[in-house]
């Protein structure tokens, strides 16, 4: 709760790969309570307030997954409203707003986009999906401690650039900081 609630303020994209990091968690601790509370929450040091309101959390986060039909795999349905505003971001930057740094970067990432997303089966409903899919693969993987291949990690690394770059320029938006193209070039 602490952690979600200072990663939505500051970089959205980690937002999302941490809720859908905490959705593993409650599906890894088979939904229960109790059992969340042993593992998660009292890990913290904090007050018996904040680790209330932590439990009172990740009940509404169970009910939610409940609720969605979400206990087998998935994601909660805020968290695609984020990245969708991601990827309403991401297809302005490329065509409307025509940030050219953040054109660049997706061109050196638009093949392993395009790669990525063939291989995931239908999976990732669009190119920052496919992105922040790979992103979460990538980190899973390295928590097993599996062994990576050299051409995954350039291809996270090319993700990684570009997300930054759209989070950066998310930040920006939501300040009401971002420049928008006096002429268009189209």
């Amino acid at each position: 709760m602490l952690i979600a609630q200072e990663k939505e303020k500051t970089n959205i994209a980690e937002y999302i790969l941490y809720m859908w990091q905490i959705e593993d968690i409650i599906r890894s601790n088979n939904f229960d309570l109790t059992q969340i509370n042993d593992v998660v929450i009292t890990k913290f040091n904090a007050s018996t307030e904040v680790k209330f309101a932590m439990k009172f959390w990740y009940q509404n986060l169970i009910e939610q997954l409940m609720k969605e039909n979400l206990t087998a795999k998935g994601h909660l349905s805020f968290t695609f409203k984020h990245l969708n505003e991601l990827n309403n971001l991401h297809n302005s930057l490329l065509t409307t707003i025509q940030d050219i740094k953040y054109q660049e970067t997706y061109l050196a990432a638009k093949d392993n986009i395009n790669n990525f997303i063939i291989r995931s089966g239908g999976e990732a409903h669009n190119e920052i999906h496919a992105c922040l899919n790979g992103l979460y693969g990538f980190l899973l993987l390295k928590l097993k401690g599996v062994e990576i291949s050299a051409a995954t990690k350039e291809a996270m690394n090319s993700f990684s650039k570009l997300v930054a770059v759209l989070v950066d320029r998310y930040n920006k938006l939501k300040m009401g900081k971002l420049e928008f193209p006096k002429e268009k070039s189209n």
